[in-house]
C-alpha cells in the first residue's frame, strides 16, 4: 500500500504536510455512525438501538479519510490474486487496470475476507458498553443474522487520486433487509447534517441509496482549502449488503456512481461489470 493514512500520527514536533492531514466530515458525528457498519446494524437488529439512542450517542470519533500525496508511486502495490481466494471475494468488483490498492479498511487491510464465525466472535468479544441483557439480545441478533462472511477492497486511481472503498456483508437475506433499511436511515441523517446535494440515480437499481457530502480538514477552517467530496452508498442484492464509499478533492461523482453500479452488476452477473 502506498501513501499516508489519515489516521497516522506525526512524529513529535513535526507538522504533517497539508495534503496528509486528517480530513474530517463537516457532519462527522453522523459519519461515524455510518462507518459503524456491522456493529450498529446488529445493535439495531436486536432492538437495542433506536432513533432516539442514535441521536443521543457519542459520535465524535472522526471518520478516517486518506489522500495519496507526494510523488507518484514507482513500485506496484501488492497484487490482487488473479483467482479470488473464496466465493465472497469473487463477488467484489475486480481491481480496475488503472488502479492501485488503497488505504486499510479497519484492521483487516485493503483487500480482505473475514469469515462469518470470526466476525461474529469479534462482535461478541466487544462489550460496547452494553448490559448483560443487551449483550444477550445482541448475540441473538448475531445468530439470526446467519453471517457468512465479510469482504472488502479499497483502491485509488491516478492521476485523480480518488479513493474507492467497497465492503460486502453476506448473510441471511431477510435479516439483511432490515440492516439495509437501517443503513439507509443513517445516510439520511448524514445527508441532513451535511446539506443535500444532487446525486445521479443508480440506473437499474432503484432501491440503492447514495448521498454526497463535503469533507474538510477541521484545522484549515470550513473553506475550499482541503475540501473533499465523499459519496456514500448502500444497496442490497440477494444475500449481500454492499457498502460503497468514494472520495477525493475533485471527485468525479458520475464516475463513482458508475463504479457502484458496476459492483452491483458484478453481483448479478460476474464478468459483466466492466
Amino acid at each position: 500500500m502506498t501513501g499516508p493514512h489519515a489516521g497516522q500520527e506525526p512524529h513529535a514536533g513535526q507538522e504533517p504536510p497539508a495534503s496528509t492531514r486528517p480530513a474530517r466530515r463537516v457532519s462527522r458525528k453522523a459519519a461515524a455512525l455510518v462507518a459503524g457498519g456491522l456493529g450498529l446494524a446488529v445493535l439495531a437488529g436486536a432492538g437495542i438501538w433506536g432513533s432516539g439512542r442514535i441521536d443521543a450517542a457519542d459520535r465524535t470519533s472522526p471518520v478516517q479519510y486518506w489522500v495519496p500525496a507526494g510523488p507518484l508511486p514507482t513500485d506496484e502495490s501488492k497484487p490482487v490474486p488473479s483467482v479470488p481466494r473464496n466465493a465472497l471475494m469473487a463477488k467484489l468488483l475486480p481491481l480496475p487496470s488503472d488502479a492501485h490498492l488503497g488505504p486499510d479498511l479497519d484492521d483487516e487491510g485493503n483487500d480482505f475476507y473475514v469469515s462469518g464465525e470470526r466476525a461474529m466472535q469479534s462482535m461478541k468479544d466487544s462489550r460496547t458498553g452494553l448490559s448483560s441483557s443487551e449483550r444477550a439480545e445482541r448475540d441473538k441478533a448475531l445468530a439470526d443474522l446467519k453471517l457468512k462472511g465479510l469482504a472488502g477492497r479499497s483502491f485509488y486511481r491516478l492521476p485523480e487520486r480518488d479513493v474507492t472503498e467497497i465492503e460486502l456483508m453476506q448473510a441471511d437475506p431477510q435479516a439483511l433487509s432490515s440492516f439495509s433499511d437501517f443503513s439507509k436511515k443513517l445516510l439520511v441523517i448524514l445527508e441532513k447534517l451535511g446539506g443535500k446535494r444532487d446525486v445521479p440515480k443508480v440506473d437499474g437499481f432503484p432501491e440503492a441509496k447514495c448521498v454526497l457530502s463535503d469533507v474538510v480538514d477541521g484545522r484549515q477552517g470550513r473553506d475550499e482549502k482541503g475540501k473533499l467530496d465523499s459519496l456514500d452508498c448502500v444497496a442490497l442484492e440477494g444475500d449481500v449488503l454492499v457498502s460503497f464509499r468514494a472520495y477525493g478533492s475533485r471527485l468525479a461523482v458520475k464516475t463513482a456512481v458508475d463504479l457502484f453500479k458496476q459492483q452491483l452488476n458484478h453481483l448479478k452477473s460476474p464478468g459483466e461489470s466492466a
